[in-house]
């Protein structure tokens, strides 16, 4: 089985008609009464496919994958906001895509959770997403002695997602895949080489997870999880309230812990201060202002309080972060 059986369903394809736009090389141009800038293919082998995302739409577009019975052995692994000059979006894998926040992440996921898709207007989206089969994934990591983790996302056999805010590093791989001018003759082999490492780093990531107890996860329940994500960040100054969570999610308490601690790999709290110290340092990176500023502007009253929680998180006080020639180590 190879892509050739599920080439009609992919999202470039199914924008291309929308919008009547012919693809050109594998490359998808928006003509300007649509939108700006482009999504590119890049067909690795016939078991996985790069597509390169770097668009804003003038109005919103829903495109849907029809059901397609291959699709159960499709994997989704998407790098999102990983171009560093601009400020994008979070793309939330029930589909819709999310201004919450800016921060770099990467999600893997199976293809049964993204049936639709709903581009927002105006709504810059940059992002690296690689589809691929499980079983190329399971030649690559099954060595008899797999995680619940990597053997729940090789097995094809349950629906799953798992997000991570990742690293400079990550985004440095990704710039080099977005800029790589390459050879014909080469072309198949340093993007295979790249999408592995890709993989390889965000697995690295996720195998830090306790993952002993994975439960089953359906498309509702990720739209709810990614609700109340959105719900903790509209106001990353304020804690979150479990109680308000709760009857926000519709969700027992127990369940919504549980599902997003599977998804994001951390409690709701702990998740709250990772994120809010992750702008914290991007903040000071980009040296808008200073760190007693960035430490009121998170909602801080207290910049010794702000210090031990960006250590706590950061693994290092904020005045030496500030101070590094290498974010990298810290991230």
């Amino acid at each position: 089985m190879d892509f050739n059986d599920i080439e009609e369903g992919a999202l470039i394809n199914l924008l291309a008609k929308s919008i009547g736009v012919p693809l050109k090389n594998g490359v998808l141009n928006f003509p300007p009464e649509i939108g700006s800038g482009y999504i590119r293919r890049l067909k690795i082998n016939h078991k996985m496919q790069i597509f390169i995302r770097n668009f804003e739409l003038l109005a919103e577009r829903r495109v849907r994958r029809e059901n397609i019975e291959n699709d159960k052995n499709l994997v989704i692994i998407a790098f999102h906001n990983i171009f560093k000059s601009n400020n994008d979006g979070v793309n939330s894998p029930s589909g819709l895509l999310s201004s919450k926040t800016n921060l770099p992440s990467a999600l893997i996921s199976s293809v049964g959770l993204d049936e639709e898709v709903i581009i927002p207007a105006r709504l810059k989206t940059s992002s690296i997403v690689i589809v691929v089969y499980s079983d190329y994934l399971k030649e690559l990591l099954d060595n008899g002695e797999n995680s619940n983790l990597i053997q729940t996302i090789i097995s094809g056999d349950q629906s799953f997602l798992f997000e991570e805010i990742i690293s400079p590093e990550i985004q440095d791989l990704a710039a080099e895949i977005v800029n790589a001018n390459i050879t014909e003759q080469l072309h198949g082999l340093y993007f295979r080489a790249k999408a592995e490492q890709l993989i390889y780093l965000l697995l690295v990531e996720l195998l830090k997870r306790n993952d002993d107890s994975l439960g089953m996860i359906n498309t509702c329940d990720v739209k709810v999880i990614y609700r109340v994500r959105d719900r903790i960040l509209e106001n990353i100054n304020e804690p979150p309230r479990l109680e308000d969570l709760v009857l926000f999610s519709g969700m027992s308490k127990s369940k919504m812990q549980n599902l997003f601690k599977q998804v994001f790999g951390n409690s709701i709290y702990n998740y709250y201060q990772s994120f809010r110290m992750r702008q914290a340092a991007e903040m000071i990176r980009e040296e808008r202002i200073s760190i007693s500023e960035v430490g009121y502007h998170m909602g801080f009253s207290n910049l010794s309080h702000f210090t031990r929680m960006f250590e706590r998180h950061i693994g290092v006080k904020p005045k030496k972060y500030a101070s590094s020639n290498d974010f990298r180590k810290y991230s």
